[in-house]
């Protein structure tokens, strides 16, 4: 439903969202709350594409917003010697979304938005926005890269070192690259504490940290589970042990859980696969951590920031540009797993400090990332470059 006083310019307008696959990571969660906004307070027509065939939890959230969905299959190498198969598959994409009749293209992550810039003069659409969700992940100014942010008109960064890396690797203006961050809605949990503790075998006494993020080659949950073993080692004898949650698809399963096993952790981590009361999870927790290569803006530390945790994490651009300064000194420096277990340790054991962080930590996401506000910012970038 539309409210009124709302800029109506994208009323009846056909967007396009397009993402890698049709599971459920932070891109695409951010990417299906501003489609939403779209749909229900500007009246757009919206619409889902995955690059891989398939549903997954995405889908299923299309379904309950009533937003149609596909996934389709692209075939992509990136060697010269691929240029004749690869224009060829182009071709078929821009055909496949010209059927699709998009008014606008919402490319999210670094493959659809190098496909969406080749292909989307020849799809009929009015405008086609690059979203940079990370900050640099694959902008080598290689051929394909480059000619698609050459053609691609404007760009959204959801943070500074996104913008930077555009910037750095191709010859983009600056006026063409805003920043807006990511915005977080409050959602309530649909179980408390106690449930969610009963349910995965917690003790009211046991320290529990949680990680929300799928495991793949960009996360870092190396280097968090071998600082995990650090704290275990340091526990006083006769104390409850620290549980480790990591919430997330697994995409490394073997890797990662034969590293717990050879670790001896088998019985302080546990895995729980995708959750939907991410919430209530986070309630159940008393810290979150967060291990990472790299990151735009993370969506999984600014939804623990606003369940009221604090955060350990890895001392990267974006994590520092979501915890803010109250959130610096609990930042340990990439792949240290010594540093990392040293602040996981220090709020464990100080629970009026961790309190308070966690307190900060939520008064700044109230002030700084708030998603009506990252929506409405978004129209108007929008309707700034709109035909």
């Amino acid at each position: 439903m539309k409210s009124g006083g709302t800029d109506n310019s994208l009323e009846g307008a056909r967007i396009l969202f397009v993402f890698g696959n049709l599971e459920l990571g932070g891109a695409e969660r951010q990417g299906l709350l501003l489609g939403r906004y779209l749909k229900e307070r500007h009246g757009a027509d919206v619409r889902v594409l995955g690059l891989q065939e398939g549903n997954g939890r995405l889908s299923e959230l299309c379904d309950e917003a009533d937003i149609p969905w596909e996934g389709t299959g692209v075939s992509w190498r990136w060697e010269r010697r691929h240029i004749p198969a690869n224009l060829l598959e182009l071709r078929r994409f821009a055909a496949l979304l010209k059927r699709q009749k998009p008014d606008l293209l919402m490319p999210y992550t670094f493959f659809p938005n190098v496909l969406c810039g080749l292909a989307w003069r020849f799809t009929g659409a009015k405008l086609c926005v690059w979203n940079q969700r990370d900050e640099g992940f694959c902008l080598e100014p290689e051929l394909w890269r480059s000619l698609a942010a050459r053609l691609t008109p404007c760009f959204i960064s959801n943070s500074d070192k996104g913008r930077e890396a555009l910037l750095s690797a191709f010859p983009v203006s600056p006026d063409k690259v805003a920043v807006i961050t990511n915005g977080i809605l409050p959602a309530r949990p649909l179980s408390g504490r106690g449930e969610w503790r009963g349910r995965i075998g917690l003790s009211e006494e046991a320290f529990a940290a949680c990680m929300v993020a799928n495991v793949h080659a960009q996360k870092d949950h190396e280097t968090l589970l071998r600082a995990w073993r650090i704290l275990a080692d340091r526990q006083p004898q006769g104390a409850p042990a620290p549980v480790l949650l990591l919430a997330g698809r697994v995409d490394q399963g073997d890797q990662v859980r034969n590293l717990v096993d050879s670790l001896g952790l088998v019985d302080t981590v546990r895995f729980l696969g995708e959750v939907g009361d991410v919430a209530g999870l986070l309630s159940a927790a008393d810290l979150c951590v967060h291990s990472s290569r790299s990151e735009g803006l993370p969506n999984a530390v600014l939804e623990a920031m606003a369940c009221g945790l604090a955060v350990v994490a890895t001392d990267i651009p974006g994590i520092r540009e979501a915890v803010g300064p109250q959130g610096l000194r609990f930042l340990a420096p990439a792949g240290d797993a010594s540093a990392l277990a040293g602040r996981i340790a220090q709020l464990q054991q100080d629970p009026p400090l961790r309190a308070t962080t966690g307190a900060e930590m939520r008064a700044r996401v109230t002030e700084r990332f708030d998603a009506e506000g990252a929506w409405r910012e978004t129209v108007s970038f929008i309707g700034s470059r709109w035909p």
